[in-house]
This record gives structure tokens, sequence and C-alpha cells, in this order.
């Protein structure tokens, strides 16, 4: 079975992104040139990988489990071919969303300065594994409060509401924070940086649905369960056709912090925050990684959520 280092890249980069046309612009290729790529590894391994049949590519149980074990492999294999000395992959944990064009900037920066492979592995945990020492470090939104981690704040951005396209909300062209106030609210108890607190005492919003990831938070919202809050960054990585996302007035802005452990921290760790802070000056209010995604919607008579 002759299969190529390109051919696993390939492939971990589309189970990263979840997006044949994402994969394609970050490997740097023509999207049907990954396609063919990705349907070549599964015939080369004799089984499928991928499930076509939903609006983005999914992985399948024999895709996940290459996923898992090429994210540790793939890394290391790459950093002994490498010319020079061989370094410590650095693992770099995140939750809700990865900030794209910034965090792949400073990625980029960091490997070619200082000859080390920096893995990016979505954790859907309050600290992203950084505490355990899972990864390396992590990029975190909201506060971090562990004396254990070295924390440095990376950027500030606005936040979108999150809105079933069935909700009478869709209609408008934005909402506030009070008009999310007065509805049930869907709430991440494990990677979340809201609660129903974060509202005043007349406008606090009751809980109607829970999620542990964004997955299960966008099925909740769509499902009309409750409305969501969402970075601006983050939602735009995620679209979906059954939630619209909405400006957002009277919000808190959503913080990023870079976090890594106080002692005995990978040696290039430093060098990482220093990239993304190159990367993404404070101050901007915004990550614009992506653009906001226009999306068509239909008003329609359900009940309000």
């Amino acid at each position: 079975m002759d299969v190529g280092l390109q051919q696993l890249r390939c492939f971990l980069t589309l189970a990263e992104e979840q997006h044949f046309t994402w994969a394609a612009e970050r490997l740097g290729i023509p999207q049907p040139t990954l396609s063919r790529t990705i349907r070549r590894l599964e015939e080369h391994v004799g089984r499928q990988l991928l499930d076509r049949t939903t609006r983005h590519p999914r992985l399948t149980p024999d895709g996940e489990r290459l996923r898992s074990e090429l994210q540790t492999l793939l890394p290391r294999l790459e950093a002994v071919l490498r010319p020079g000395p061989a370094e410590e992959p650095l693992s770099l944990g995140y939750t809700w969303g990865f900030p794209l064009k910034r965090g792949r900037e400073a990625i980029d920066l960091l490997e070619r300065r200082h000859q080390v492979i920096v893995q990016p592995v979505r954790r859907d945990e309050r600290l992203a594994g950084v505490h355990t020492g899972a990864v390396d470090a992590a990029l975190l939104w909201g506060q971090v409060d562990d004396p254990r981690l070295h924390t440095v704040e990376i950027a500030r951005e606005r936040r979108v509401a999150v809105i079933s396209t069935r909700s009478t909300l869709a209609a408008r062209p934005r909402v506030t924070w009070r008009d999310l106030g007065r509805r049930c609210l869907v709430l991440n108890t494990v990677t979340g940086t809201l609660t129903p607190d974060d509202w005043s005492a007349d406008t606090r919003p009751e809980i109607g649905a829970e999620a542990t990831n964004i997955d299960e938070y966008l099925h909740a919202v769509a499902a009309r369960r409750g409305v969501g809050v969402l970075p601006a960054s983050v939602a735009a990585q995620h679209p979906d056709p059954d939630v619209r996302y909405l400006p957002l007035t009277g919000a808190p802005e959503a913080v990023l912090h870079y976090a890594y452990p106080r002692t005995n921290p990978h040696p290039h760790t430093q060098n990482l925050a220093n990239a993304l802070c190159r990367s993404a000056p404070k101050g901007r209010g915004e990550l614009r990684d992506q653009p906001q995604r226009t999306r068509t919607h239909r008003r329609s008579e359900a009940p309000t959520v």
C-alpha cells in the first residue's frame, strides 16, 4: 500500500476544517485536487473515511480513528524528516473556535523561525486540556482563573446573536442584549463563557437547553430551544442553514486569551505568545478572520423562541 505524506496532510487538514474549500485554501491546492487525493487515500486504505451525504463532509468512525492517530504521528514524522534538529511539536488546544487567519499567521511565523511544528487540537473542555498537560498551550474564550496558568490577552471582538431562522427575531436586521434577555438561552455548560447572570436582573433569560460543544449548541438553537451568543469569528466558522447570525448591540465583548503552564512549559510557548500578539494586536474590537456570510431566510409564523 503506497500512502504518501501529502495524502495524510490533506486528510488531516480536511478533518480539521470539515470543509473542502477551506481545506484546499489552507493547503494551497485546487479543491478538485484535494477531492481526488482523499478518494485515492480511501482506495489505498480500503475504507470510507468521509461521509459526503451531508452539507459539509463528516468523518466516518474509520476517519475519526485515522484523524486521532495522525494528530500525534504526522507532526512527529514531519519533524523527523525536516532538515535540522528535531523539536517536539507544540500542541495548541482550543474550544469554541480557532482564530483562523491570525492564529495561522502566528503558527506559520513560529514554524518558519524556530523549526517547530504547532498542532491545533480542538478539545471540548473548559480549559482545552492545558491545565492537565493534555496540550502545551491553549486559546481560550473568556476569563481564565487558574493559578497554574500564565495567560495573555490576545484580542477582543464583538459578539453576535444566534437565532433560529424560524424565530420571529430572524426577521430583524439586528437585536439588542435586552432582546435576548427576554428569551430562553441555550447554555454551553462546558466551554461557554456566558450565563444568565451576565444579564441585568430585570432581563435575565431562562435556560432553554444545555449543550457541551458547538455542534450541540447550534442544533439546540436551530430547534428553537433558545437563542445563543457567539464571538463573531466563531460564528463565521460555523455556517448553518437553519441558524441566522445577527448583529448584537449592548453585549459585552468576547475576550480571547492564550494560556500555558507556569511550570515546565514547552520551550516555544512564549515564542508563540509573541507571534500571536504580533498577529492580533489588542484594541481592535473584533477579530476579522472570515467575513460573515450573508444568509437568506424566510419569515414564518412559528411561535417566538
